[in-house]
Parts: structure tokens; C-alpha cells; sequence
């Protein structure tokens, strides 16, 4: 806005009315001024507080909103791998239990590169082509920490 738009005109006119029924200000032009000049000021510093409060709470808005969906589309991509990750387990767990009656001890690694050489075309998996065999690592090492949490009750 303009300074000179600062004070609407039906504040204009209040104003206008005040100093019409108060015979000091009618007569003192400078002091009208002064009067309207502080008004403008105030206006001013009170738009930008405003303007300042409006953006934070925005800004805030949208930050919640952000993590609100991040969370929503985590849950939907947890839901779509659950199938996998459930399978993978199952069948990591009794390699884990033959290796283990062997006396042997099943890597991560091992299963993983077991897993992609035997199931690679029979079972689909929902990782991207280049950070399958991570992700699968990764998902390997979970399950084996905790079989020998169970190993160890």
C-alpha cells in the first residue's frame, strides 16, 4: 500500500470529525498533521508486524502440512513393502536356523548375495534396481540382530 492509503477514508472521516468538535485542533493545522503523521506511522509499523506474524504462521502451516504428508506417504511405502520384508524374513530366518545347526554363522552379505542369485526372477523386489542389494543388506542385518536377540532369550 501507499503511505497515503494508510489511513482508510472512513478513518479519514472520524478523524476529520474529532478535530471538527475539539476548537483547539481546528484551529492548530500543524497539530492536525502531527496527529495524522503519527497515525500513518502507527499503521505502518502495525501492517508490518502483521505482515511479519502472517508469514511465520504460514510458513508454520506449511511445515506441519509437509511432515503431515511425509508421514502419509511413509506409511504407504512402509505398507507396500511389508509384504517383501515379512517374505525376506521368513526365509532368512531358517537359512539363519540351517547355518547355525551347521555350526556356521549367516552374514548378512551372504544371505543377500544367496538371496539375489537364487530369487532374482522368482520373487519381485520392490527396491530400486541400483540400491537393491543395499537396502536388502540393510534389511539382512536388521533381521539378524534380532535373531540372536531371540537366540540369546
Amino acid at each position: 500500500m501507499v503511505d497515503k492509503e494508510i489511513i482508510s477514508p472512513k478513518a479519514l472521516r472520524k478523524l476529520d470529525a474529532i478535530i471538527l468538535h475539539n476548537k483547539d485542533l481546528l484551529k492548530n493545522k500543524e497539530l492536525q498533521q502531527k496527529l495524522i503523521s503519527w497515525a500513518e506511522n502507527m499503521l505502518a509499523e502495525a501492517r508490518k508486524e502483521w505482515e511479519s506474524m502472517r508469514t511465520v504462521s504460514i510458513d508454520a502451516i506449511i511445515s506441519c502440512d509437509r511432515k503431515k504428508e511425509a508421514k502419509r506417504k511413509a506409511s504407504l511405502k512402509d505398507k507396500k513393502y511389508a509384504p517383501f520384508r515379512e517374505y525376506f524374513k521368513k526365509l532368512q530366518k531358517e537359512k539363519y536356523d540351517k547355518a547355525i545347526q551347521n555350526g556356521c554363522k549367516l552374514t548378512a552379505l551372504g544371505f543377500v548375495n544367496w538371496f539375489l542369485s537364487q530369487n532374482e526372477h522368482n520373487i519381485p523386489i520392490p527396491y530400486v534396481k541400483q540400491n537393491q542389494q543395499n537396502k536388502l543388506i540393510q534389511l539382512a542385518q536388521i533381521n539378524n540382530r534380532e535373531f540372536k536377540k531371540a537366540s540369546a532369550c
